[in-house]
């Protein structure tokens, strides 16, 4: 239920707009857990530093190829890590394109260079989104409280005007001890039935 009446729909991508599949496909190719890939990532200070722009691509690759033991070279490795950026759930884009006519639509991605090119190819971020936020580009990530603080004020509405569509727990509710309205998002279907069931679509 919308608790006000939204001047902003901020979208993440992996998982809400687009699908995401990178966890799940490393742990399949390597043996370890989903949860033990998260673990890998979440301790990596080049990861970190990655989706933050704070790291090259090259450095990142490598580190991608020691934590994970993959073979390959820089090229295959980095076609390997694009590919789990998937397709557009069905119906959202054109979704988004009606709900532009309401609502100012924004994003907000934790993301890197490498995806976010990889993406652009196909789903062209600056007609469908405005602003796209992306974390390398912002030096920002969820779930950082400066990461909504600074959508916030560049946005320039209060936060309760905002709805935030995301498919983790932690950052859902790092926007709402911002005061952002927000939403859990089911990665395995996208953000339709979500905005479905909030009556917007």
């Amino acid at each position: 239920m919308l608790l006000n009446r939204p001047d902003v729909i901020l979208f993440d991508l992996g998982g809400v707009v687009v699908r995401w599949v990178g966890i799940e496909a490393l742990s399949e190719m390597t043996g370890f857990s989903v949860a033990e890939v998260k673990e890998k990532f979440a301790a990596s200070d080049i990861g970190n530093e990655f989706e933050r722009g704070l790291t090259d691509n090259q450095s990142f690759i490598e580190e991608f190829k020691t934590l994970f033991s993959l073979e390959g070279s820089h090229q295959e490795l980095t076609a390997l890590w694009n590919s789990w950026v998937g397709a557009p759930y069905a119906g959202i884009v054109e979704a988004i394109m009606a709900l532009r006519e309401t609502y100012r639509i924004a994003c907000l991605s934790n993301t890197n260079d490498l995806h976010w090119k990889h993406l652009n190819a196909y789903l062209k971020t600056e007609i469908l989104f405005s602003p796209a936020y992306a974390s390398h580009q912002i030096n920002l990530a969820k779930p950082d409280r400066e990461c909504f603080e600074f959508v916030i004020a560049d946005l320039n509405v209060a936060p309760e005007t905002i709805l935030f569509l995301d498919d983790s727990q932690a950052n859902i509710d790092a926007a709402e001890a911002a005061d952002i309205q927000a939403h859990l998002v089911d990665p395995k279907h996208g953000a339709l039935p979500t905005l479905n069931k909030l009556g917007l679509i």
